[in-house]
């Protein structure tokens, strides 16, 4: 009778035990679960946590840095030769783009399945760290006086970039990491080395306020397509549509 007990007692602690680990197998499932649905955010999702003040003030911010940039190229760049937009212009000094090493923007496209927010935010922050490197690189040469109009963008600049973190931020993603994988993935450049005279500086200048311009029409682009709500400038808009083409 008691061999009989022993063993039902056994019994016992074996279905508690199957069921403890089975409730705990079953947590964990549902941790995991949770956590790729988090991650895995709809883009909608994503935009509900993200305050809808800091996005109008990124996007107000990238209009005026927009409105400032042929400002800031005016007061700087004298070579008449030197003409923001200027398609044939650009063409003829892409040579110079490459010999100077100056690296391109990186891509931004419109927020979809294809391209990620989180990738569109870390492009911005990279991009915007690239020109704000480059502007430093280049007011830092004795053969070109700087501007305040330079100083002003440069400021601009470095807001916009605190803002698209602070976004990353509130979207849940590092931009601790980001920065780190995108300083291993930042390819070297070594400007100074080849502003030795002003003509070169004022191109050097001119190459990085075009590419600037640019990119900032794509950051335009890319705060719009978070939200339908922001008014559109009609100047800027006018501006980024002439760039294109359209």
């Amino acid at each position: 009778m008691m061999g009989l007990c022993y063993c039902c007692n056994l019994v016992t602690l074996r279905i508690f035990f199957l069921i403890t680990v089975a409730i705990m197998n079953f947590q964990a499932a549902l941790l995991v679960t949770l956590v790729g649905i988090v991650a895995s955010a709809p883009i909608s999702d994503k935009l509900d946590i993200m305050n809808k003040d800091t996005i109008e003030q990124a996007h107000s911010l990238i209009n005026k840095i927009l409105q400032d940039i042929p400002t800031t190229h005016a007061a700087w760049i004298k070579s008449k030769s030197l003409t923001l937009g200027d398609s044939k212009a650009r063409l003829e000094l892409e040579f110079l783009k490459k010999d100077m090493y100056i690296p391109s923007a990186p891509v931004l496209q419109l927020i979809s399945n294809n391209f990620s927010m989180e990738t569109c935010l870390a492009n911005i922050t990279k991009g915007l760290q690239l020109h704000l490197n480059l502007l430093k690189e280049i007011s830092n040469a004795t053969t070109l006086a700087q501007t305040d109009q330079v100083k002003d963008l440069q400021a601009e600049i470095h807001e916009l970039l605190l803002l698209i973190e602070e976004l990353q931020n509130q979207a849940g993603f590092d931009p601790s990491k980001q920065a780190s994988d995108e300083q291993s993935q930042t390819p070297e450049h070594d400007l100074a080395k080849h502003l030795t005279n002003e003509y070169l500086t004022q191109v050097a200048a001119h190459l990085t306020l075009q590419q600037l311009q640019d990119f900032s029409c794509d950051i335009l682009r890319s705060i719009h397509s978070m939200t339908s709500s922001l008014a559109e400038n009609p100047n800027t808009v006018q501006l980024c549509v002439n760039k294109a083409g359209l």
